[in-house]
C-alpha cells in the first residue's frame, strides 16, 4: 500500500491512509467505488456518504453533494477533511488512467489534491504514488 505524503499533517495522512485502504479493498470487487468523504476531529473519524437517492446527475452531482455535507459538518469545528472518487489521468502517451482522487482540507480552509493512479493485476489492485494537484 501506498501511504498518503509525510508533508501533509498527521490526521490527513490518518486520513488519506485508511481511504487508500476502504478503496483498495473495493475496488477487486467493482469496476469504480461510490465517492465518500471521512472528517477527523478531536480524535476520531467519521465517514461521510450522500444520501442521494436521485439516480440523475452522475458522480459530479455527489461530489458536489459531498462538498456541501463536509462544509455543514465542519463549520465552526477544528476539524481535517477528505473528499474520495474515482478520477481518470491523461498519461504522456495521452491514453486514460483510473485513479483515485483525494481532496484533503485542513482547519485553516487549506486544501490540497493528491491523485493516486491505479492499475490492475489479476485481482489486485497497485497504487501509484500520488500526483500533486
Amino acid at each position: 500500500m501506498i501511504h498518503g505524503p509525510k508533508t501533509l499533517p498527521k490526521p490527513v495522512q490518518m486520513l488519506v491512509t485508511r481511504s487508500l485502504g476502504l478503496c483498495e479493498a473495493m475496488l477487486p470487487h467493482c469496476s469504480a467505488f461510490y465517492p465518500f468523504a471521512a472528517i477527523y476531529e478531536d480524535g476520531k473519524v467519521g465517514c461521510l456518504f450522500t444520501d442521494e437517492n436521485d439516480q440523475f446527475g452522475g458522480d459530479s452531482h455527489l461530489i458536489e453533494k459531498l462538498q456541501w455535507r463536509i462544509i455543514d459538518t465542519t463549520t465552526d469545528a477544528e476539524s481535517y477533511s477528505v473528499l474520495v472518487y474515482a478520477a481518470k489521468v491523461k498519461t504522456d502517451r495521452k491514453d486514460d488512467m483510473d485513479a483515485i482522487a483525494i481532496t484533503t482540507t485542513q482547519p485553516s480552509g487549506e486544501e490540497s489534491m493528491l491523485l493516486y493512479p491505479y492499475f490492475r493485476v489479476g485481482s489486485r489492485i497497485v497504487l501509484s504514488p500520488p500526483i500533486h494537484g
